[in-house]
């Protein structure tokens, strides 16, 4: 009987995978091939002026981070199963955030405030996630049946300080969330004068956190991994501030 329903689990978290990949896809191509279709540049098949050049690298922007951010969550509905139903609905919810993400590059004041809001749902997906398959992140709570939130904290905790014994995926995730909370208050108001440099404070955001992400062999070497991350993201908050608030005519 446990086995049969161990495999009902599992199909049903095979299915729901398979359904959130497919919407992805469908979401990627209304979402940036419906928005670049209605660009006058393109339909008219003239080079874009500044204003359409703008659009469209908020548009480009707006794509790698569905790339890169999919990238990981993808990967881990193979590695960590859809079991929970609130894991499902954040993906399903995610899908189409992406969606709106890409469809609302007319207005650049809506980019980073949908990052924020995608960053969000990946800390609220890990917590769950821990909360469901504790021993994926401390295999030292193998058999633990449901995580407590004081062994959640553990596993931030010990992903600040550096545990080896411990996934650091979390604590990553909520660093790159909250330098993206920040930069949203820092060009909040901004956003729409600075498009540009915008969308590189924004890129520097994604691809660091994608690269931080990758799975990787630790070979032990270097300093400690998070104190350096945590100055990147400090280095480039304050160039921000410098630049959105601080600069004459900012």
């Amino acid at each position: 009987m446990a086995t049969g329903s161990d495999d009902t689990r599992q199909a049903r978290a095979e299915a729901r995978a398979d359904l959130i990949r497919r919407l992805f896809a469908v979401a990627i191509s209304v979402g940036f091939a419906a928005t670049l279709a209605r660009m006058s540049w393109v339909q008219n098949g003239t080079l874009p002026n500044a204003a359409e050049l703008n659009q469209t690298l908020i548009l480009g922007t707006a794509l790698l981070a569905a790339i890169l951010g999919w990238d990981g969550p993808l990967l881990a509905m193979t590695d960590k199963p859809l079991f929970g139903f609130c894991r499902f609905l954040i993906n399903l919810a995610l899908v189409f955030i992406y969606m709106f993400l890409l469809m609302s590059s007319a207005h650049p004041e809506c980019l980073l405030w949908t990052l924020t809001v995608i960053f969000a749902l990946y800390v609220l997906w890990d917590v769950l996630t821990m909360r469901e398959r504790i021993s994926s992140y401390d295999p030292s709570l193998a058999g633990v049946p449901r995580a407590t939130a004081a062994q959640i904290r553990n596993v931030y905790a010990g992903g600040f300080a550096g545990a080896a014994h411990l996934s650091p995926g979390p604590a990553i995730t909520l660093a790159w969330t909250g330098y993206f909370v920040l930069l949203a208050i820092i060009a909040n108001g901004r956003a729409y004068a600075h498009i540009r440099t915008t969308c590189v404070f924004a890129l520097i955001g994604l691809v660091s956190f994608w690269i931080d992400a990758a799975p990787r062999q630790d070979d032990g070497t270097g300093g400690h991994p998070m104190r350096r991350r945590m100055l990147v993201i400090l280095g480039v908050l304050i160039a921000a501030t410098i630049y959105f608030r601080l600069r004459p005519g900012a």
